[in-house]
């Protein structure tokens, strides 16, 4: 087995000013709930899908989900109760694409599944 696809490898295979996904999610959680937030999330998800290809499908559904948020609220006064909601989603979302990035290939696609059918089915918002 490369070390490629050696689980747990991914995770710290460096993206965006050196940043691995881990980083980039922790940043976001850290930070608040405003638009910029959100916008550097999925700017540095896109970026990391150059960087790390064989996980992109991992960066890219956070990327998405991330970036319908902000296309749909990014020019519109929404409360910081539904930001904190609406972070908090996608905090649950990186914290399975992080262990996803951990684990072997099947338990990712597993995880990753997860991510993107909560998404479609449970998230109405964005």
């Amino acid at each position: 087995m490369s070390s490629r696809t050696r689980p747990g490898s991914a995770q710290v295979r460096p993206g965006p000013e050196g940043w691995n996904f881990h980083q980039i999610s922790t940043r976001f959680a850290t930070t608040g709930s405003g638009s910029d937030a959100f916008k550097a999330l999925y700017k540095d998800a896109f970026e990391l899908m150059k960087h790390d290809p064989e996980n992109l499908g991992l960066y890219f559904v956070v990327g998405i989900a991330t970036r319908s948020y902000v296309r749909s609220y990014e020019d519109q006064g929404v409360t910081g109760e539904f930001a904190d909601r609406a972070k908090g989603t996608l905090v649950n979302f990186n914290a399975k694409i992080t262990e996803a990035l951990a684990s072997t290939p099947e338990k990712r696609l597993k995880l990753l599944g997860e991510v993107a059918i909560d998404y479609e089915w449970n998230v109405h918002d964005f």
